[in-house]
């Protein structure tokens, strides 16, 4: 059975490789047939034997057959003639299966204009009921009366079949498109997400090393400016550079940790706004002033809508640090209100305008406003009139739906 079925797969595998060749390979057996009945036939009343006219019409036939795909309906016009002529000559045959044969394949291999397709079809078998009607009254022929009905019904059900197989295999492709459209967008989802991650650890990877990094180097600054004059300052100053250097590695190796697949490093707790006020105090330990005000009691709420709070605390922070300048006063406003949680943080340094915040963060503000829009919140960062910077976030409540569709 193995044999079989892997020789059955090989000449199905060649015949639509090489359709045209299996068209002419099929048309020849059944001209083989059609000349073995030709030459076998026994005259019946006052049919002809076959002569080398007949042979010709019959190799006419085999090869306007051949072409039922690639030329249907010259195909079909063309094995009708010739059935026509054949008749028409009165030759005796035991085998005449060519017409039978056209009107299937037409039917079948037609197009997708089936009422077109059907004019032709029946046309074709009325010019060949019309032929068997004069052969049945004819004073001269002898044909019987049933073979008027044999004919129009064998016709039919040839057409009948060719229709139900196109029906079938226009279903069989609709459903392949369906299942290939489905596996594209299903890709597109893939890539989408893989976009989406790509994203958000970029995100994650800007906002711990911009954050820590800009403490560091400002850290390292005013340790460099107190070494000589004043030690205790310096000691705090590289004290401050240690910590804040240990926490951003341990952020950098739990976020590496997770691209790895590793376990580990993904059970350590993400930052929440319980962790804001330790982030002020490293933001303040360079000399910068930071104020944290609480209003209102926290609400439960999500992980991941947490740690957008925190980086969004995170990333304004690092922004005062980097480009408002020394001796600045920032402070951090926590709102807790039922319709959600607003974030403000303003700072009184020599402010920044939108096109050099943009250029100096690269995905400072566009990352802080994708993870409030995450949550259907909103995100404003603008100049203050009277000199610095504000940026204002409200995140509404967990329950809302987000501008993904997700419940939060």
């Amino acid at each position: 059975m193995s044999v079989l079925s892997r020789w059955w797969r090989s000449f199905r595998r060649a015949t639509e490789e090489h359709p045209f060749a299996a068209d002419v390979a099929f048309a020849a057996i059944i001209g083989f047939f059609a000349l073995t009945g030709l030459v076998n036939a026994v005259e019946v009343g006052s049919q002809r034997s076959p002569d080398a006219f007949a042979v010709v019409l019959v190799l006419c036939q085999t090869a306007a057959f051949a072409f039922r795909r690639r030329a249907v309906w010259w195909s079909l016009l063309g094995v009708v003639a010739f059935t026509i002529v054949f008749w028409v000559a009165d030759y005796a045959s035991n085998f005449d299966a060519f017409t039978l044969l056209s009107v299937y394949a037409a039917t079948v291999h037609g197009g997708d204009d089936r009422r077109r397709v059907w004019r032709r079809v029946g046309a074709a078998v009325l010019v060949l009921t019309a032929v068997v009607v004069l052969g049945v009254f004819a004073p001269q022929e002898d044909l019987p009366a049933i073979a008027l009905f044999g004919i129009v019904t064998i016709h039919l059900t040839a057409a009948f079949v060719g229709e139900a197989v196109y029906d079938r295999r226009r279903r069989i492709l609709e459903l392949q498109q369906r299942a290939e459209r489905a596996e594209a967008e299903r890709e597109l989802l893939a890539r989408q997400a893989v976009l989406d991650e790509r994203s958000r650890i970029a995100r994650e990877m800007h906002d711990i090393v911009a954050h820590g990094m800009s403490v560091m180097v400002i850290q390292a600054g005013a340790a460099e400016r107190s070494l000589d004059h004043d030690p205790e300052a310096t000691r705090t100053a590289l004290g401050t550079i240690g910590t804040v250097g240990r926490d951003s590695l341990a952020e950098m190796r739990r976020l590496l940790g997770v691209l790895r697949g590793s376990d580990a490093p993904g059970l350590e707790p993400q930052p929440t706004l319980a962790d804001v006020e330790q982030l002020v105090k490293q933001s303040s330990a360079n000399g910068t002033v930071v104020s944290l005000e609480v209003e209102g009691e926290a609400p439960v709420t999500s992980a991941s809508r947490e740690v957008a709070a925190y980086r969004v605390i995170q990333e304004a922070l690092t922004n005062v640090l980097k480009h408002a300048g020394p001796t600045t006063t920032v402070s951090v406003r926590i709102t807790h209100r039922p319709d959600g949680t607003e974030i403000q943080v303003d700072d009184d340094g020599r402010g920044t305008t939108f096109t050099e915040l943009d250029r100096a963060t690269g995905q400072g503000i566009v990352g802080m406003r994708e993870r409030v829009e995450l949550f259907g919140g909103t995100l404003t960062a603008v100049p203050r009139a009277g000199g610095g910077f504000r940026v204002r976030a409200h995140l509404p409540p967990s329950s809302v739906t987000t501008r993904t569709g997700a419940i939060r």
